[in-house]
């Protein structure tokens, strides 16, 4: 069933045994666990099936720091969430993701992956791909087939969902399910706890019509997303001064993304250097070979540092795509000077666009001579990597709230993107290793065109749009938000779900890894709920 919240009658008091704030692809994950169930599920979202303007301008905040794209761009408020725009990138973490690694800080998840694997089957067929293969040898590369680069740089894959937009793929089921009721245009504006702050009481909720009322459940779930959750949290101070699980001050904080760097060029030596399977206009299909009922699935692939590499340099997981390229984007990254704001110094992004161009054609004068004038064999002679690598835990890269409130009198979130030195390590250590690689198999040469020694990071590079960490899970209070089971510390009712609750955001896109765990939250909560 579904309703809107606009035609709720005015104070009416709703209940349910379990409250999903949020129909993305978390919400939407666990409502499908749910349907049929004994157990009534109540489903907040702040949209509609289909996009406003209205809506969208609640996902609107500041963002200091480091550039990234406007929070109201990246995030989709309406059913199905942000599934709306994905790209389709689905991959796994990899097992050194969970550890506790000594060399980067805040590192290790309180779950072994083992506890995330079991529910990747799930989260792959809810996106519409194959199992979770990721290793070239499980695939008929015949056509693509990997660069032989050696043991230190592995090429894993992704699989490319259709992509599968949940709101659409998953409204009938939802929706249709007799124990699901699914509120629309229903916007949560504070989380109510009791006055001992032990059991969250209830929502309040309003919508943009104007129209108020409340939600009472046994249990709520938070799957608004990696800001969302964060200023949720944040703004609901009435009973908790700091915010609700914030006693520690870790709420918002360890925001991370990933960087989306254009880094180096490749210059093939050879006429046989094939990097179709690399590169994303040209997603190759293939057939799984080692399972039965291998089907045709898109695929691509991705230059990594082994694990092996990774603890001998100390290093951050890294991933790289190789993609073609040319003179005005390799040299002045022409596409990709567009961000609306300003750098840390409050230099206008125009004028340091220019100084940094020209500092970057000065470092490279004669390559970008050689190229610019055609003494390259053609312009799409080489490739370009665009490192889109792990980001280290910091607790400076935080969300929280601005002085400004939206439609609904919440606060703004304020977003301050900060990265540190371990992620610039990890930069130049793949691209000191890629080269060698190269170089080894006699394949190419590679043009690092960027000042890997510089203080401030390239205005050209981006976010991915991959809100992550700012509920962090941890065993120990002090160091996070919700425990194993995602339940917010303190909280006896209170749990969150999605990419805010990673403690380390691996090199692979969040997605599969979102739904993964919130099936197994789900399932979780139907056996102690039961």
């Amino acid at each position: 069933m579904h309703f809107d919240g606009r035609a709720v009658p005015r104070d009416t008091e709703l209940t349910a045994d379990l409250c999903i704030v949020g129909a993305g692809a978390a919400g939407i994950s666990m409502a499908l666990e749910f349907a049929g169930s004994p157990l009534s599920v109540l489903i907040l979202e702040s949209g509609g099936f289909d996009p406003d303007p209205q809506t969208q301008a609640l996902a609107r905040g500041e963002v200091v720091g480091l550039p990234t794209f406007p929070l109201e761009i990246s995030r989709l408020r309406f059913f199905g969430g942000t599934t709306g725009h994905w790209g389709g990138f689905c991959r796994a973490f990899d097992p050194i993701d969970f550890e506790a690694r000594p060399w980067v800080p805040h590192s290790g998840w309180p779950i072994p992956r083992d506890e995330v694997a079991q529910y990747y089957d799930r989260a792959h067929e809810l996106c519409q791909v194959g199992p979770p293969d990721y290793e070239p040898q499980q695939w008929d590369l015949k056509e693509a087939p990997p660069l032989p680069l050696g043991k230190d740089i592995r090429t894993r894959l992704i699989q490319f969902s259709p992509p599968t937009r949940f709101g659409v793929r998953y409204r009938d089921a939802v929706v249709k399910a007799p124990n699901i009721s699914v509120y629309l245009n229903s916007n949560v504006t504070s989380i109510r706890p009791d006055a001992n702050g032990k059991t969250i009481e209830r929502l309040d909720v309003a919508t943009l019509s104007g129209n108020r009322f409340t939600v009472k459940a046994q249990t709520y779930v938070l799957a608004v997303g990696g800001i969302e959750n964060a200023r949720m949290l944040l703004a609901s101070n009435q009973v908790m001064q700091r915010g609700i699980g914030n006693d520690y001050d870790v709420v918002g904080r360890y925001f991370a993304d990933h960087i989306n760097l254009d880094t180096a060029a490749i210059v093939p030596l050879t006429k046989d250097f094939n990097a179709k399977l690399y590169t994303r206009a040209n997603r190759s299909i293939a057939r799984r070979p080692l399972r039965k009922g291998g089907k045709l699935a898109a695929v691509m692939g991705l230059l990594d540092l082994d694990p092996a590499v990774q603890r001998a340099e100390r290093t951050l997981n890294y991933s790289g795509e190789v993609q073609s390229t040319h003179f005005g984007d390799h040299f002045m990254h022409s596409d990709r000077y567009y961000m609306p704001v300003q750098s840390d110094t409050g230099e206008q992004s125009s004028f340091r666009q220019v100084r940094e161009t020209l500092s970057t054609i000065y470092r490279n004068l004669s390559d970008a001579v050689s190229a610019a004038f055609g003494k390259e064999s053609a312009p799409d002679s080489y490739y370009e990597i665009m490192t889109t690598q792990e980001q280290a835990p910091n607790p400076s890269s935080r969300v929280t709230l601005s002085g400004n409130k939206d439609a609904l009198g919440i606060p703004m979130p304020r977003l301050e993107w900060r990265l540190t030195d371990l992620d610039r390590h990890t930069i130049k250590v793949a691209m000191r290793r890629i080269a060698q690689a190269l170089g080894a198999a006699d394949l190419g040469r590679l043009r690092v065109s960027i000042d890997l020694e510089g203080v401030e990071w390239p205005l050209h590079m981006q976010s991915s749009w991959h809100h992550c960490g700012t509920t962090r899970m941890s065993a120990d209070p002090r160091n996070g938000v919700v425990d194993a089971n995602l339940r917010v510390h303190g909280l006896a009712n209170l749990y969150v779900t999605g990419s805010s609750v990673f403690p380390t955001n691996s090199s692979s896109n969040p997605t599969p890894t979102v739904i993964a765990l919130s099936v197994r939250l789900a399932r979780h909560l139907k056996q102690i709920m039961s």
